[in-house]
């Protein structure tokens, strides 16, 4: 409705919300298109901020403004509500693809103990490295990070901490990671 067009009065013709609607169809549109609503959400959207208008209908003054605005308002209250969400529905076997399988607690401690009884011929950076990086289950940055190394200096280290604890017990050396 434009300015220079007068307020109908209520209860006229001009009152219907389907008139409302059909003249400001084409803002509404360009509106859901501006805001990249996608189209099986808009008609969700644009009925939300029509149920909206119905319950106040009669206090709205100036009505295809006001259904303008609470469209306005829903879309944004839509991305608001998408970029909040933080869980995401994710299928169950992609869930078991994607966690790897962890010892049970046990043998956890048991693999705890054995690194401490087989680091003790080995010096005390290594000795850390190692607990942090196999005993602690810790990535390469990390332990880098809390030692104050530089990530390819632990790689190094790690490896030669391995290669030592493998001549203490005389076991073939392992293949070096990539």
């Amino acid at each position: 409705m434009t300015q220079n067009q007068p307020i109908p009065p209520p209860g006229s013709s001009l009152d219907t919300l389907e008139e409302h609607l059909e003249r400001v169809r084409p803002q509404i549109k360009k509106l859901l298109r501006s805001y990249d609503i996608p189209l099986q959400d808009a008609e969700d959207v644009l009925q939300d901020a029509l149920l909206v208008a119905i319950s106040k209908w009669d206090t709205i003054r100036h009505k295809e403004a006001w259904i303008l605005g609470a469209v306005r308002v829903k879309c944004s209250n839509y991305w608001k509500k998408i970029h909040n969400d933080r869980l995401l529905p994710v299928e169950p076997l992609v869930l078991v693809e994607l966690s790897p399988a962890q010892a049970p607690e046990q043998e956890q401690k048991e693999i705890g103990l054995d690194l401490n009884s087989l680091t003790r011929g080995v010096g005390k950076r290594h000795r850390a490295a190692l607990w942090l990086r196999f005993g602690v289950g810790l990535d390469t940055a990390e332990v880098a990070r809390r030692l104050g190394y530089n990530p390819s200096s632990i790689r190094k280290l790690t490896t030669r901490s391995l290669a030592r604890l493998q001549k203490q017990v005389g076991a073939p050396p392992a293949p070096e990671d990539p």
